[in-house]
């Protein structure tokens, strides 16, 4: 009898938010279209931002480029060109490998133990995937 209970709340819940997601798509949609008439309105510079006024707001528009590094191209060019212009162009990050991490969590936890007073963990937002099971 639970178990029925059960299914019933979780097809009502899994609807639920079927019904939110499909709504969220309809505002997001919404927004996206209203956010590009502000644009024909405004204007946009290839880069940079512009500005408008009206009586009541004020709408500003952002535009630009995302620039990724070709790392074996940089090799190759990076030597055609003068040092203390190269060095100032590329940065490298230091980013955390946590599988390697998590590997050194259960194999050898006294340095894991040294290690982690480096890094701040915080949690993730938990992931919710629904699927529609078709009538059978």
């Amino acid at each position: 009898m639970t178990e029925s209970n059960d299914a019933s709340r979780l097809d009502k819940l899994a609807y639920e938010l079927e019904l939110a997601k499909k709504n969220e798509e309809h505002a997001r949609n919404h927004r996206l279209d209203i956010e590009q008439q502000l644009c024909d309105v405004v204007g946009v510079k290839e880069e940079g931002s512009q500005s408008s006024k009206g009586d009541y707001y004020q709408v500003t528009t952002s535009s630009g480029f995302t620039r990724s590094l070709d790392q074996q191209k940089w090799e190759e060019v990076s030597k055609r060109i003068p040092q203390s212009l190269s060095a100032n162009l590329v940065r490298t990050k230091v980013e955390l490998n946590t599988k390697q991490l998590k590997s050194l969590q259960v194999l050898d936890p006294a340095h894991y133990t040294i290690v982690a007073e480096a890094i701040t963990t915080k949690p993730k937002k938990v992931a919710v995937k629904y699927e529609r099971l078709e009538d059978k």
